[in-house]
This record gives structure tokens, sequence and C-alpha cells, in this order.
């Protein structure tokens, strides 16, 4: 489902993750949902100018 601009995405979190990104994200002042969507937003990125970068090297 749509919110915005996020997305809700709906799958099976191993019990162990849940409790690390729970953890890390009381740390940082955060809700796990919200670092877990800050994670994939900045790994989407780093993906992006990856590929950015190496199509400009041909």
């Amino acid at each position: 489902m749509a919110y915005g601009n996020k997305v809700k995405f709906h799958y099976d979190v191993p019990a162990y993750i849940k409790k690390q990104l729970a953890e890390a994200a009381k740390k940082l002042n955060m809700t796990a949902t919200d670092l877990l969507s800050k994670t994939i937003e900045e790994e989407y990125e780093r993906v992006m100018q990856e590929q950015k970068g190496s199509s400009n090297q041909y």
C-alpha cells in the first residue's frame, strides 16, 4: 500500500532482525519502520549512483 511517498512492504522478517532493527532505531530515537525505510532509500541511492558511475565509464 502506498502512503504518500512511502510504500508499506509486507514481508516476513526474522525475529532476530526485528530485534536488532528495533534496538538500533531506539538508539537513534526513530521507529524501526522509519529506520528500515531510511536504510532502503540510502541503499537505493547508492546503487543508482554506482550504476550512473559505471555507465559513464564506457
